[in-house]
């Protein structure tokens, strides 16, 4: 029994490796552009037609109940995805923390409902879990 070796195979691996890790540890933002924070609060409207505010406002019950009624599941994720980014773009306090206990919510609640797992999402829960008190 032997070892069959392909052209560029160890290359292969630690290229997915790499992927892999990257997935795991935090991205170095230093040279990215900062982020508008209109950017984020036009997303809610163009993407999901509802203020932020308004859907800031909801409770857990009735988010999940906006989710389930409203939404297609391929939005929930993306939904997720900018409570995370609004709430890394706001100040330190309730609302961010209110923020971040939705996106993880959503998060937890989509890889369930479609029984899927994300390394991404792993690592975005881990980010919330740091940062939630």
């Amino acid at each position: 029994m032997g070892i069959r070796y392909e052209k560029d195979t160890l290359l292969n691996w630690i290229n997915e490796m790499g992927k892999f890790l990257r997935l795991l540890i935090e991205r170095y933002e230093a040279f990215e552009e900062p982020i508008d924070p209109s950017i984020v609060e036009n997303g809610y409207q163009k993407f999901f037609h509802k203020d932020r505010s308004w859907i800031i406002s909801l409770s857990e019950e009735h988010l999940l109940s906006y989710v389930d009624h409203d939404l297609v599941a391929e939005q929930i994720r993306p939904l997720a995805l900018l409570f995370l980014r609004d709430a890394l773009l706001c100040p330190e306090g309730e609302l961010q923390q209110e923020l971040l206990r939705k996106s993880k919510l959503l998060l937890e609640y989509v890889s369930n409902k479609l029984g899927s797992f994300s390394f991404e999402d792993y690592g975005n829960l881990n980010v919330i879990n740091q940062i939630l008190k």
